[in-house]
């Protein structure tokens, strides 16, 4: 937050200005700035953070630079696809897209649009005599009676085309063209609570939803729906992690599940940490590495068995941790970005 402009705030004339109608405005701590997520894009880090910031790295994280960002929304959440193709999302339902490899953002969706998606949507499968719906149409006008405030909180892009974006009171959208379109996927989750979706993501090629409750949502690709996964967890899980032969969900108070059998059971890990766990990645050589919410990292060499903790120079809360090297890692958290040597 230091060092950077609102770009949300009224101007002299005392006219509030919409973050999504107002670019982020430049500011000159681009690399101590909060930041809420990190991604690779190809050999390239972009990060993106508070009130619409986006940063990149070309030298490993070493130094950064901000570039153009259409909002100034917070935005919480990045992935790419290849060198040049990417999404970033965030709060007032923003989801904005690259294909230079984030040099320039375009928006591609906000919560006004799907307000509107939403309603029309279930609108009209009401009228068709779908009893969900008519339940799904009162969630969504509760949802968005304040304005666009329901906020993407992750997304998962499985290839150039098809994607979803997940956030709280159970919405979800899922897209076939790149983000060019969205539809609503709320019917297609067997999510009758209107749980929360924490973090969407891919592990042995596998995508799962993170939710409240120990639930899981996994994608069935035979029916085009997500169903649902009880761990044997009673909290909330942040994120979902993971390689061929196994999948961890993670989330608070440090706790972290794995499976070894596509969902089907899982163990409960000890991590020898109780904050929770607020990001993590599979090394190139196949380890994996959490970061807790206090500031500090946990490393495991056979897939969760046993940790080991990593020594971190500047601990604070960390948001992500993205790998660039055999033992560099880059984290983000409320103080910016710090690279951290695993070694």
């Amino acid at each position: 937050m230091t060092g950077i402009a609102t770009g949300t705030s009224a101007p002299a004339g005392g006219t509030f200005v919409d973050p999504l109608d107002a670019p982020a405005q430049t500011t000159g701590f681009a690399a101590t700035t909060q930041l809420g997520a990190i991604a690779r894009a190809g050999s390239r880090l972009v990060a993106v953070g508070v009130r619409g910031l986006i940063v990149l790295s070309d030298d490993g994280g070493a130094t950064w630079r901000q570039v153009p960002s259409p909002v100034g929304s917070d935005l919480v959440a990045v992935r790419f696809v290849s060198a040049s193709l990417g999404w970033a999302s965030g709060h007032d339902g923003v989801i904005l897209a690259t294909t230079d490899g984030g040099e320039h953002w375009v928006k591609q969706f906000d919560g006004r649009a799907a307000a509107d998606l939403l309603k029309a949507h279930f609108t009209s499968r009401a009228a068709s005599g779908d009893a969900a719906a008519t339940r799904l149409l009162k969630e969504t006008m509760l949802n968005y009676q304040n304005g666009p405030a329901i906020p993407i909180l992750d997304l998962w892009f499985e290839n150039a085309q098809t994607g979803w974006a997940v956030g709280p009171f159970g919405t979800i959208l899922g897209t076939r063209d790149g983000g060019k379109s969205w539809a609503s996927w709320i019917e297609k989750v067997d999510n009758d609570k209107m749980l929360h979706y924490t973090a969407a993501s891919d592990a042995g090629g596998d995508v799962y939803l993170a939710s409240e409750h120990g639930t899981l949502f996994k994608l069935d690709r035979l029916r085009d729906r997500f169903v649902a996964i009880s761990t044997g967890y009673n909290g909330s899980f942040l994120g979902v992690v993971g390689s061929h032969g196994y999948v961890i969900a993670y989330g608070l108070g440090g706790s972290a599940y794995r499976s070894r059998d596509g969902g089907a059971t899982w163990q409960r890990l000890s991590t020898g940490v109780h904050t929770s766990l607020t990001g993590a990645c599979v090394l190139d050589d196949g380890r994996l590495l959490f970061a807790t919410q206090d500031g500090h990292l946990i490393m495991s060499r056979d897939e969760g068995d046993t940790f080991r903790a990593v020594a971190v120079q500047r601990p604070d809360l960390i948001t992500d941790v993205a790998s660039v090297g055999r033992n560099r890692v880059v984290l983000t958290g409320l103080g910016g970005v710090q690279i951290v040597n695993l070694q």
